[in-house]
């Protein structure tokens, strides 16, 4: 699954970024500006929500028999955003052959993903930590 291509994330227009730093980017538009010229709350969260799930299936991109699904999401918003917004993501508390090899065991397993975003002058504008639940098919 390309996250790119799902049908709400290409109306948003989010894009896989040029600069190895990031992952994924939020140009620069007028349409995702608020009522403080500043870049929308929900407009950013779309940017989190597609860096999380880029991460986690490229991180897991050996298999191809599951299922992730958000279970929970804490988000704060540091500064407003201004500008071109770009994302860089992590796991959280979460040892990836330790999530691997319970996966193969109980067939479902929980990890945290945190997403970073950025201004275009490098200023954290955002943090979100997403708990994905992994199921076998």
């Amino acid at each position: 699954m390309n996250v790119l291509e799902l049908p709400f994330n290409l109306h948003v227009g989010l894009e896989k970024s040029s600069d190895s730093e990031y992952l994924l980017i939020l140009r620069e538009e007028d349409k995702y500006l608020n009522h403080l010229d500043t870049v929308h709350a929900s407009a950013q969260f779309a940017l989190a929500e597609a860096t999380s799930g880029y991460f986690l299936l490229n991180e897991f991109k050996e298999l191809t028999d599951v299922i992730p699904i958000v279970r929970k999401v804490e988000t704060k918003y540091r500064k407003p955003a201004t500008g071109r917004i770009f994302s860089k993501a992590d796991f959280v508390n979460t040892d990836k052959a330790k999530a691997m090899e319970e996966l193969n065991i109980r067939q479902r397993v929980l990890v945290t993903v945190r997403v970073l975003l950025y201004d275009s002058e490098k200023n954290n504008v955002m943090q979100s930590d997403f708990e994905w639940f992994i199921s076998k098919k």
